[in-house]
């Protein structure tokens, strides 16, 4: 680091270290970036040698009850503290909102390995950070572990990764990257160096970072705070110890050091009420530590590094550059398993190639940025997203955490299990069980419905429904039973912990997040309302009637008229089958249905000339609106929607297929015979110039609504007919599409009737209409290839997700 400072600062920085790396001194303050294993690796052999009596780690002081099972041998990582905070008392904002965090710890994590070395010695550990909720409470909105958009991690050095220093090193470096930077400086170097010139190294990095920020930004983040909070600890520990070992993130070790020369004034913190705060050990994944990093607090790809790590403790030589052969040869293995055409000797490239970049760009070895590099140069020709997507999720890895002792967990895990041995439900093995409800006959069976669709609505990965109605999006509603596959895995509890926040049962967490969802939803009717049908699946009758006065104000701010169609599907549902839910007739659900109704209807002329990207979707609102009208709950309001549809098909622009569908509805309600709906669709089939291209829209409008008219009426599959054969090869290639989208509502029968029609007309047999020529395999699998080149570039480009 010496080489890219000027002298005075690097005097500033002698003097931090000298008062940070003093073995004969009552403390050590060693810095850290979470997840480094050159930090853990250097962090092992001060503990050897300065063997403290106390280590102070950074972390939330509410969790030091969950200390000997961080070290628990039974305990495997990856795992996570999770915290929680409840704000009934509004001391943060009048939104009373739910807040949590996550703490992660793999097993190069330096504030682990510190307890696993704590643990191992004899030394007392403890943490030393403000609990979350006063981090909260210390934070501004919008900032530190308060950011609104940020994944909700504790560790924050993200403060580095923001640092206009960082940044200026970076390109200084040549390096893309702050993690690729920090890899170089540190991870790389760093185990060629000794424990002092990392320190040092280290103390300069975070120092010169810090000197970015000011003091009104580290108090808005809650930095100060946190490190008041700390120092206070410590010197409670100077008090009782004569050897002190501090470990915190390297932000806040130059912050630490300045507090020994100041007085400590005492730190006042609003009362929190316990029951408002959780603190639980869970288990966690590399992926859900790898997204986290994302978010610059901590070290990425979990498992390339857990590989280094492994080399470290072996003392294997050159570590990170074992850890690519492995990585590479794994890479290459995979990619044969999936018959994806590499060799060996692709292989063997991308190692050299790793070693090559690793010496020009001025490393001691290869790492995971080689590795990468390497890859992209040797496996990969034109296309290559998808192979590099399989080497992420190698990188990253798989791997689960597994908690086996722990001191408590939040009554919601109870009362998942106190539910399962209610109803007989076998968890004790980990093999899927099938269990068939009938849902009309038997209470305990609706009862376990409620259960199960309570455990799926909060993601537990518990049950799957594999039959049965879904009442949420409309199908197979006249089923009576449902068939659902569950089973007990470890991420039942994981999930279960984290939305311990929002109740202490199932059904208070579930009506928490409906309440929560209804609220968020602003003007979006159809939201509110499909978080009512949720409410009454999981037999939440009494919250479905706290919320439906604020359900009824967002039917009344909601101007979308799709929103509306499909909030009033929703209202309609509970109002015609109340019993299948097994709740009361509501008349307030209804007058909301006629809310929702007269709103949407008073909407409808807005898609009289939607943007022809816009025109399927309008064309399908159209006709669910539609088939409520003509239900006996707004039969009365027929008059108004007729209004409504007459306004359209007399606006001077107006969408063809939009027009089509009004035109069906019109001759369903009786308000137009069907002569003179085939006089308009003829106006459409017989026009010339461009205009005739809007004829298939026109159709697919018509027969989107009703089949009827195309089935009964010869005279417009004459004029389709004719249509057809008038209009050009180049015209008739423009109008297919629609014409596949208007034929593909019907029935394979009402297919067959038509294709007799057209066969009389062609004087040929029904079976050379619907057959086509069989296709060669070989083509289809070339088609196939080409489909599959084309997504993945489109996902290269973004452009699909």
């Amino acid at each position: 680091m010496e080489r890219v400072l000027p002298s005075q600062e690097m005097d500033q920085i002698n003097a931090l270290y000298e008062q940070a790396l003093n073995y004969n001194g009552q403390t050590i303050y060693f810095p850290v970036r979470h997840h480094s294993p050159a930090c853990s690796y250097h962090l092992q052999k001060v503990i050897e040698t300065y063997r403290p009596e106390v280590i102070l780690i950074e972390g939330p002081t509410n969790a030091n009850e969950l200390l000997p099972y961080l070290v628990h041998e039974n305990n495997q990582a990856p795992f996570a503290v999770y915290y929680s905070y409840a704000d009934q008392a509004a001391l943060l904002d009048e939104e009373k909102g739910k807040y949590t965090c996550y703490y992660p710890f793999l097993d190069y994590s330096p504030e682990l390995v510190a307890l696993r070395q704590a643990h191992k010695f004899g030394i007392k550990a403890k943490f030393i950070d403000l609990p979350y909720e006063q981090i909260l409470l210390n934070s501004e909105r919008g900032k530190g572990i308060h950011e609104k958009d940020r994944k909700k991690n504790y560790n924050d050095d993200y403060l580095l990764d923001r640092s206009r220093f960082i940044q200026s090193l970076c390109r200084k470096e040549n390096c893309r990257s702050f993690n690729e930077l920090w890899e170089k400086l540190y991870e790389v170097d760093g185990l060629y160096q000794s424990t002092e010139v990392f320190v040092k190294n280290m103390l300069a990095y975070c120092y010169l970072s810090r000197h970015d920020y000011t003091e009104d930004m580290l108090k808005a983040e809650g930095c100060l705070a946190r490190e008041q909070f700390m120092a206070q600890e410590i010197q409670q520990a100077l008090n009782q110890y004569e050897r002190i070992l501090v470990v915190t993130g390297g932000f806040h070790t130059s912050g630490l050091i300045e507090w020994q020369s100041k007085s400590l004034p005492k730190l006042s913190l609003p009362k929190v009420k316990g029951k408002d705060t959780g603190t639980y050990l869970m288990a966690y994944t590399y992926k859900e530590c790898h997204q986290l990093n994302g978010y610059a607090s901590g070290m990425p790809y979990p498992s390339y590094y857990q590989t280094v790590w492994k080399n470290i403790l072996k003392r294997t030589k050159q570590p990170l550059e074992a850890s690519v052969q492995y990585h590479i040869a794994k890479f290459g293995k995979r990619l044969r398993e999936k018959e994806d055409g590499v060799s060996t000797a692709d292989s063997i490239e991308a190692m050299r190639m790793a070693i090559g970049l690793a010496g020009l760009r001025d490393k001691l070895e290869c790492s995971l940025y080689e590795l990468v590099d390497g890859v992209k140069s040797a496996f990969t020709k034109n296309e290559h997203s998808r192979l590099l997507q399989t080497l992420d999720q190698l990188l990253v890895g798989d791997q689960v955490g597994l908690i086996k002792e722990t001191l408590h967990m939040p009554p919601i895990v109870n009362d998942f299990y106190s539910i399962c041995k209610k109803y007989k439900l076998p968890i004790q093995t980990v093999q899927k069980q099938e269990k068939v409800l009938d849902l009309l006959k038997t209470k305990s069976h609706r009862e376990i419905s409620r259960f199960f669709h309570a455990m799926e609505y909060l993601n537990t990965d518990f049950c799957v429904k594999k039959k049965g109605p879904n009442y949420v999006e409309r199908i197979d509603t006249n089923l009576v039973r449902e068939t659902w596959e569950y089973r007990w895995n470890p991420n039942v509890e994981t999930e279960l912990i984290q939305h311990s926040v929002y109740g202490g049962t199932i059904n208070e967490a579930v009506s928490e997040m409906i309440m929560e969802k209804i609220k968020k939803s602003s003007s979006e009717s159809h939201v509110a309302c499909e978080q009512l049908i949720y409410a009454a699946l999981i037999g939440l009758e009494p919250l479905m009637k706290q919320v439906l006065p604020t359900v009824e104000k967002i039917i009344q701010q909601d101007g979308d008229f799709y929103s509306l169609v499909d909030a009033c599907h929703h209202l309609h549902f509970l109002v015609k089958e109340p019993y299948l839910f097994h709740i009361e007739q509501s008349p307030y659900i209804k007058s909301l249905l006629i809310q929702a109704f007269q709103k949407a209807v008073s909407l409808m002329t807005a898609v009289a000339n939607v943007p022809k990207d816009d025109e399927n979707r309008a064309v399908e609102a159209m006709k669910q609106f539609y088939t409520l009208i003509i239900e006996r709950e707004l039969s009365v309001h027929t008059e108004l929607f007729v209004v409504q549809l007459k306004e359209i098909l007399a606006a001077k622009e107006q969408n063809p297929a939009i027009a089509g569908a009004v035109v069906s509805m019109l001759i369903g309600l009786e308000e137009w015979t069907e002569e003179q709906g085939v006089e308009k669709a003829m106006s459409y089939l017989f026009a010339t110039g461009e205009a005739v291209t809007e004829a298939a829209a026109f159709l697919k409008g018509l027969m989107t609504v009703s089949r009827e008219m195309m089935l009964s009426n010869q005279t417009l599959l004459d004029g389709i007919q004719q249509m057809l054969s008038d209009i050009s090869y180049e015209t008739f290639l423009q109008v297919l599409p629609e014409l596949r989208y208007a034929f593909s509502s019907f029935t394979p029968l009402e297919i067959n009737m038509i294709a007799k029609r057209v066969a009389h007309w062609h004087e040929t047999k029904v079976d050379s209409v619907l057959e086509s020529p069989v296709i060669d395999e070989a083509v289809i699998r070339q088609a196939k290839n080409l489909d599959e080149q084309a997504r993945q570039q489109l996902l290269e480009w973004a452009i699909l997700k």
